[in-house]
């Protein structure tokens, strides 16, 4: 091993490839010097044969504004969706110890502590969270991780299972109310209000629709026009025909 000491300052000296490789190793040390020359020779091995070294992933905090501004880019037209999506990382970022671990280091056992120390937290009505809720946080974490195993920043995405017993909002409109609520409502909400109700298109489908989109003359066997609904909520509907009522 050619470590030796010029001017109190240990150095090696080897060939590589039929090249001379000398380098100053700085520490006093000819122990930490020796340790230093097998570290520079494994490295040049690994080169040679295209092994990198993986740098350290980076911590939830450090990653949060990538996925900030991809999530901006990917949903440009869903504001709503965006909002969701800052407002939930913020949640999973209060929690310290969360934030301040590598990203490759979230695995299961995390998740799961993540999800007790939500469990005992208080609304500001002094009640506990609801499963949604915490299941919103835990849908955030995942895309966000999913994210980053596209990115290679990840060699697996933990299995995050949502909590049980979330509760599923439900209300059926009876023609009584429905009658109710277009007696007082204005124009150009009422227009809305029916088209919505006849439909059964979601609010941002007819807020976005252009008069190309609207058909009023009937397709063939059709007994009125429909509408062109040029995307939806799933990424596998890109655009359909939704009929017309009286």
């Amino acid at each position: 091993m050619a470590v030796y000491k010029r001017g109190g300052v240990y150095r090696f000296e080897f060939s590589w490839k039929g090249e001379r490789v000398r380098e100053s190793t700085k520490p006093g040390n000819k122990r930490v010097a020796e340790q230093m020359e097998a570290a520079r020779k494994t490295q040049l091995a690994k080169d040679e044969v295209g092994i990198r070294d993986r740098k350290p992933a980076p911590t939830l905090k450090e990653f949060a504004p990538r996925f900030e501004r991809a999530t901006e880019i990917q949903c440009a037209e869903k504001p709503n969706t965006i909002e969701f999506y800052k407002k939930k990382l913020k949640s999973l970022l209060a929690d310290e110890q969360l934030a301040a671990s590598r990203i490759d280091a979230i695995d299961e056992a995390a998740v799961e502590a993540y999800m007790q120390t939500r469990g005992r937290v208080r609304s500001r009505r002094k009640m506990a969270l609801s499963a949604g809720s915490i299941n919103r946080e835990l849908a955030t974490l995942r895309r966000l991780l999913r994210l980053a195993h596209e990115w290679k920043e990840l060699q697996r995405v933990p299995r995050i299972r949502l909590l049980r017993g979330e509760r599923n909002r439900e209300f059926v409109l009876s023609p009584a109310q429905e009658a109710a609520y277009f007696a007082v409502c204005p124009f150009p909400l009422l227009d809305v209000a029916v088209l919505l109700l006849d439909t059964g298109l979601r609010l941002g489908e007819p807020l976005s629709m252009e008069w190309p989109q609207v058909r009023l003359e009937p397709a063939q066997g059709a007994k009125f026009g429909y509408l062109t609904v040029l995307s939806g909520k799933a990424k596998s509907r890109k655009s359909r025909n939704v009929p017309q009522s009286e």
